[in-house]
């Protein structure tokens, strides 16, 4: 690793500089740092009395620059740090008060060009992160069209060439940090909203950068979050990830009292209460949001329910959104001084009757606000007996304009997230959804960090893109939440595999959503092999990459036909709105994308229909074609020419994740007039559960297809790759062992779900995989002596039931112990080298031994182990000398 520098020119402007092996690279260029002020912009040319010193704190050297002017002191300091994974920076800008008490909008750290930030050949790349847990990220080159006006909260990563370069901003500051992609380049700001005056002590914002010289993005962002403290880091990598059931996914608001119990029962039986540890009971128990005590559904009440589920030898969680109070709950007319207002009075945040009507938000600054919510979670955890607790609706607590007190958005919410923190004490497990992420951190055990999942190969994808490009958050910040691991159908079994490999490599909180009872039995095994939850933070490969986007249109190979428009649309819903035949003139022209209740339909709920025309070439495709779409919500059917080519979601919606799915259909070729004019049309239901924000439509054009790649390295040297197809077609696809960071001369290989060795692996992967699938391998490098290459225990190899494994040359003995079993039947796959022959099998639970054609040996125990450790050895004979004897004879 090389080091960073900071310059200052004359005119106060800094830079930040990348020294290494080559020539210097330029991170940042000229930039200008500007206090807010109510009236004025400060930059530090403007302070008087001004000087420029060093420091040298524990770890750094730092650079200080400290004047004043407007009746305030401004400090900024640009700190290099030399002890991390990746060089690092921080520059930090505090404004004490001199005369009075300005006020203060924020603190802007750079406003520069594109060529300004991350020097070098090549397009710069931004990975975006959206505001709250549940908004997605984008992957988009800065200065494109589709990047214009985007902003990155929190985080941002950048990518030139093969180079990364990560911000991010702390938690606890008065500010929500931004970075705004601009047409004419970036700006990284620390905005106080709503404005407030200087603290007598002073206020500051601090900015962190970390360079990564042969990563992206991505990896930069990883090692900027990886904690300061030892003990820090320590914590995270150990932490314990929950594993359980909740009812969020499948049974959703209908979930009812003997529902939960129902599944209790059934997870007793089933799963190694060790590893499987909650259940979760998510909305639907309520009677309104503010009231959280049980409704008609729930008749015995929480103590009874919790009851039921530590009897059974599990943990107890709750689903709130504690910022949320409804109509029916009382709490708005009884202390209307405690809601957020704007100019018109309170805030509507939603209406929901299944959470009491006309939803309004609470100011976590008001004390008595805070003292309500240590109440409320002191109750949960000591009158109700939970254990467990997810708070949702977070981002309704930084609405309105202003707050108790005069704080800021940023202060407000961190308030009240501190008050529920306190209220719950400290062994409760504290999760964070749909929640502004910056100053969440510290406060949160988890984070939900991936829109709602749905049992649809479509509704997988924009969890599992979120959980690869939000993988830096993983036990750096907290433990990550990609959302429910479900495995019903219509998922198939290799759909379902796919999605139990990737929840098990991000080692993540890992909840089943299914209604198990129901779920088919065969389809149980594939959770059973993701628990226990491996202490992991898998990474996905060349995610920060930017994809081309193609929706709507016509697809065939590499082509993509573009439907211009212009789109007509009316609300309603009529069989004969489908038809080629039916004349839409009349209709209104509505734009695409965008929300229908943007475009004149504020608060429809229901039917809507779009239709458009267009020409197609003459050609006879030899590929398969597809229509794409982009993303809808909540719910629809597509027709072309009068026939139905696909569907997403049902009428009215019940898949929660339906308006996240892209839309992508394949077409019969005859369906389509090659060479002549063609119609779409496109049946919505909008404004349900899955739309957000009561609205419905085409709403985005963009895929943001999930990464294709992950990896993780389960024990030292023993890596587990998952190689996905989202595609509905084979891929063929070749990768580079390097590109995973793997190096060596031979590897040997393992199809987990297979439980089957593959031939030998030497400098890439290269397999044809499916559509809709995905192969998930063991790898190991190759040696010269048996050695353990998979297990059929988990997902993820060598970081859960293979430990103390050594080889004895002189017995030829191979030995383990084989840890956290349970009664499930139990192999272990052995590589044995050429010239010998796996002997007898000794353990102290019985054991067999069998040969494969390939030559491996595979230990199996039958009827699995009783959690007790299992110690073995496998002997090995020589073929040679055997071949040699009977020669002589």
């Amino acid at each position: 690793m090389g080091r960073l520098r900071f310059e200052l020119d004359d005119h106060r402007r800094w830079s930040l500089w990348y020294y290494g092996d080559g020539a210097p690279v330029p991170l940042i260029r000229d930039a200008e740092i500007v206090t807010w002020l109510a009236d004025r912009a400060l930059g530090l040319t403007d302070l008087e009395d001004s000087t420029v010193g060093s420091r040298r704190p524990p770890g750094g050297d730092a650079i200080v620059v400290r004047g004043r002017a407007a009746g305030v002191w401004v400090e900024a300091e640009f700190l290099t740090a030399g002890a991390a994974e990746a060089p690092q920076a921080v520059v930090t800008v505090t404004v004490f008060p001199d005369r009075y008490l300005p006020s203060v909008k924020g603190i802007r750290f750079f406003q520069l060009p594109e060529a300004g930030v991350l020097g070098g050949p090549g397009p710069l790349v931004a990975l975006v992160n959206g505001y709250h847990s549940l908004d997605p990220c984008r992957v988009v080159a800065v200065g494109a069209p589709e990047a214009a006006g985007l902003t990155s909260h929190g985080a941002l990563g950048l990518t030139r060439a093969t180079r990364g370069l990560a911000i991010a901003f702390d938690a606890g500051e008065p500010g929500e940090a931004r970075v705004q992609l601009r047409p004419e380049g970036l700006e990284a700001a620390s905005e106080w909203l709503p404005t407030r005056p200087l603290r007598p002590e002073g206020d500051a914002s601090r900015m962190r950068l970390s360079f990564d010289p042969q990563g992206d993005g991505l990896t930069a962002l990883r090692a900027l979050f990886v904690p300061s403290s030892p003990v820090d880091q320590d914590r995270l990598a150990q932490a314990v990830a929950p594993a359980g059931w909740c009812s969020r996914q499948e049974l959703a608001g209908s979930v009812s009292e003997a529902d939960v119990v129902a599944n209790t029962d059934f997870c007793a039986a089933r799963f190694d209460r060790r590893f499987f540890r909650y259940v979760e009971v998510d909305d639907g128990y309520q009677r309104a949001a503010g009231a959280w005590d049980t409704n008609d559904k729930f008749p015995h009440g929480h103590a009874w329910l919790t009851d039921q589920i530590h009897a059974k030898g599990f943990k107890a969680g709750l689903w709130l959104a504690p910022f949320a109070v409804a109509e029916r709950s009382g709490v708005p007319a009884e202390h209307p001084e405690w809601l957020l207002r704007d100019a018109s009075g309170p805030v509507v945040c939603d209406t929901r009757e299944s959470w009491g009507g006309a939803i309004y938000a609470l100011d976590g600054a008001h004390p008595k606000v805070q003292q309500w919510l240590f109440d409320l979670a002191r109750r949960v955890v000591r009158d109700w007996g939970y254990d467990y607790v997810r708070i949702d609706a977070l981002r309704w607590a930084t609405l309105g304009t202003g707050h108790y007190g005069g704080l800021t958005h940023a202060e407000a919410y961190r308030g009240g997230l501190g008050a529920i923190r306190d209220g719950l004490g400290t062994e409760a497990f504290l999760v964070g959804s749909a929640a502004p992420l910056q100053h969440a951190v510290g406060l949160v055990s988890g984070m939900r960090i991936a829109p709602d999942v749905a049992a649809s190969w479509g509704g997988l994808q924009p969890a599992a893109r979120a959980a690869g490009l939000r993988s830096f958050y993983q036990r750096s910040a907290w433990l990550d939440d990609p959302d429910c691991l479900v495995v019903r159908p219509p998922l198939s079994p290799a759909e379902a595999q796919a999605w139990a490999s990737l929840v098990a490599v991000t080692g993540g909180l890992t909840f089943f959503s299914d209604n198990l009872p129901k779920l088919p039995p065969e389809r149980l095994g594939l959770l059973q092999r993701t628990l226990p939850v491996a202490a992991v933070a898998g990474r996905p490969i060349d995610a920060a990459a930017v994809e081309r986007d193609v929706a709507p249109a016509i697809v065939v190979g590499s082509d993509a036909f573009p439907l211009k428009g212009p789109w007509r649309f009316r609300t309603g819903d009529d069989a004969a709105y489908r038809a080629r035949e039916f004349d839409e003139a009349a209709w209104e022209t509505i734009p695409v994308p965008q929300r229908w209740n943007e475009a004149g339909h504020r608060d429809y709920t229901g039917f809507g229909w779009y239709r458009t025309r267009f020409s197609l070439p003459s050609l006879v495709p030899a590929k398969g074609v597809y229509l794409e779409l982009g993303k809808i919500a909540d719910a629809d059917e597509a027709f072309l020419n009068g026939v139905k080519v696909g569907q997403t979601g049902d009428f009215p919606p019940g898949d929660r994740g339906a308006s996240q799915a892209y839309r992508r259909y394949r077409v019969a070729s005859e369906t389509l007039n090659w060479g002549g004019d063609n119609v779409l049309a496109l049946r919505v239901f909008g404004g349900g559960s899955g739309g957000g924000g009561g609205s419905g439509g085409l709403w985005s054009l963009h895929r943001d297809a999930p990464p294709r790649t992950w990896v993780v390295e389960g024990a030292p040297r023993w890596w587990t790759v998952v190689l996905v197809n989202w595609e509905d077609e084979p891929l063929a696809t070749s990768l580079p062992l390097a590109a995973l960071g793997i190096a060596g001369a031979r590897f040997t290989a393992y199809d987990v779900w297979r439980d089957a060795p593959l031939a030998d692996l030497k400098d890439a992967v290269a397999v044809t995989l499916e559509p809709r699938s995905a192969l998930t391998l063991g790898v190991r490098p190759a040696a010269a002596r048996p050695l353990v290459i998979g297990t059929t225990r988990h997902v993820v190899q060598g970081a859960i039931d293979v430990t103390e494994e050594t080889w004895d040359a002189a017995t030829r003995t191979l030995a383990a112990k084989a840890t956290n079993l349970d009664q499930r039947a139990y192999g272990v796959t052995v590589a044995v080298p050429k010239g010998m022959r796996p002997g007898t099998c000794k353990a102290d639970v019985p054991c067999t031994v069998r040969r494969l054609e390939t030559g491996h040996a595979v230990i199996e125990w039958a009827a699995g182990g009783d959690g007790r450790d299992i110690k073995w050895e496998l002997s090995f004979r020589s073929t040679t000398s055997a071949r040699s004897t009977r020669s002589h004879e």
